[in-house]
């Protein structure tokens, strides 16, 4: 009785171990997560400091927010995802910390353009390889009905970073507001505030892969098999586009979903701050404050909450809980988002801007969960890298740019940028919640697919 009984509990206890082991897992990478975003973002609360001291213009500090890291992380994310589906994962995501650190710890001592131009590509390359191989990884962690959680604690890595980068922005800006601000560091010498800044995120990172080494790479678990009906841990790249060709319906269609999303959540992220102030007469510090606060705290709900409901729906039967996710999501954005500015006073905006913030981010960890739920495990993070391709290229490449071109050249008045911002939005939103309720049907079918992968 009691070796029955030994025996009932080993697999209980197996079980329950190898779920703490991918909570850990979990958190290790969200940690990674969170500073790849502050060094990601910093950039873009320094410009007139930058400015100011390397001599450049408006046009060279968009080059180094945008062409220089977007490009490249976009780029090489497709190539460094093969390697991840063909090598050790840890091995790709610990390269990929320590390069974007090292190279963000040197925008700190940039001389010049070129120098920091340089340093930004470096940033982007290194970043590149976090988020592919980290979806592989909590996919073969966790049951399908975990899941969603485990996505969307990854996912807060957004938030918490990105407003991080906005309270530290502010602090930063006092920190600043006097020319000639210099701090004596050892071996480096005086180097000017906006490059302490650089030096100080980035420099921890440095140190960070060495977490890897407490870290277990889970077992890669939903292998396709081949012709021989065998499972290959590596599939030659004709396989992997012959697959994303044959699947192609749902890839599109849930990409370009997805890609209007984030279009809409970079042109929020880009402006609202500016149509705050420009519309209320509010000062850009207060704005951040509030911002910062209500996206590490409000926003980070969210995308937690985004997860239990997934998961949820999935428990009880929905095997298209992650596309249903997104569609609730971006139907509520569109409800939210675009009205901040339309308040009868600044308290009201402000209000409505921190509600907003609550299902503002719930699609980052559904869309890429969907994306891996359906793709055998040897091709996970090559097609996750073109969906982050796919999804960084236009929705930051198009979503910042399209509102002050509305403001600009419809309107023909600065002052109006917030109609662009709703124009942008309820365009976006609308676009993404009619593509998400057309690929259903076929994300359940890609679901059915997946019954015979080991």
């Amino acid at each position: 009785m009691n070796n029955q009984h030994t025996a009932a509990l080993a697999p209980a206890a197996a079980a329950a171990q190898a779920e703490r082991q991918g909570w850990y897992l979990v958190f290790t990478l969200l940690l990674f997560y969170i500073f790849s975003f502050i060094d990601r973002q910093i950039i873009s609360l320094l410009v007139e400091p930058i400015k100011r001291d390397l001599q450049v213009t408006d046009t060279q500090i968009g080059l180094l927010q945008g062409l220089a890291f977007a490009i490249f992380y976009t780029a090489f994310g497709i190539p460094i995802g093969r390697l991840a589906d063909r090598m050790n994962r840890k091995g790709i995501i610990a390269a990929g910390v320590f390069i974007w650190s090292i190279m963000a710890t040197l925008c700190g001592l940039a001389k010049n353009f070129t120098q920091l131009f340089l340093a930004r590509i470096g940033v982007g390359v290194g970043e590149a390889a976090l988020s592919p191989a980290a979806y592989s990884m909590i996919t073969d962690a966790f049951p399908r009905e975990k899941l969603g959680r485990a996505f969307s604690v990854y996912n807060m890595g957004i938030a918490i970073g990105s407003g991080t980068a906005i309270l530290v922005g502010g602090l930063v800006v006092a920190a600043v507001s006097g020319e000639g601000r210099t701090f004596a560091l050892p071996l480096l010498g005086e180097v000017r505030a906006w490059q302490f800044v650089f030096i100080v995120t980035g420099a921890p990172g440095l140190v960070l892969p060495l977490l890897l080494l407490t870290v277990r790479d889970p077992e890669r678990r939903g292998l396709i098999k081949d012709a021989n009906n065998e499972a290959p841990k590596k599939l030659p790249l004709m396989h992997v586009i012959r697959f994303m060709l044959k699947n192609g319906h749902f890839y599109s269609l849930h990409f370009v979903a997805m890609a209007m999303m984030a279009m809409l959540g970079y042109a929020v992220g880009a402006w609202l701050p500016t149509v705050m102030v420009r519309t209320y007469g509010l000062t850009a510090g207060t704005v951040g404050q509030v911002l910062g606060i209500s996206t590490i705290t409000i926003n980070t709900i969210g995308i937690f909450l985004a997860g239990r409901i997934c998961d949820r729906l999935t428990k009880g039967g929905r095997t298209d809980a992650p596309i249903l996710v997104c569609f609730g999501v971006a139907i509520a954005v569109v409800c939210t988002s675009a009205f901040p500015a339309f308040m009868p006073s600044a308290v009201a905006g402000l209000t409505v801007m921190c509600i907003a913030g609550l299902p503002f981010h719930g699609y980052v960890a559904m869309g890429p969960m969907a994306v891996n739920q359906v793709t055998p495990n040897q091709m996970r993070a090559q097609v996750s890298a073109v969906y982050l391709f796919t999804v960084n290229f236009l929705g930051l490449g198009f979503g910042p740019a399209l509102v002050p071109m509305i403001s600009d050249y419809i309107l023909r008045d600065p002052m109006q940028i917030r109609w662009g911002l709703l124009i942008v939005v309820v365009t976006a939103g609308t676009i993404a919640a009619i593509l998400l309720w057309l690929v259903r049907p076929v994300y359940r079918e890609q679901v059915a697919q997946t019954a015979h992968w080991q």
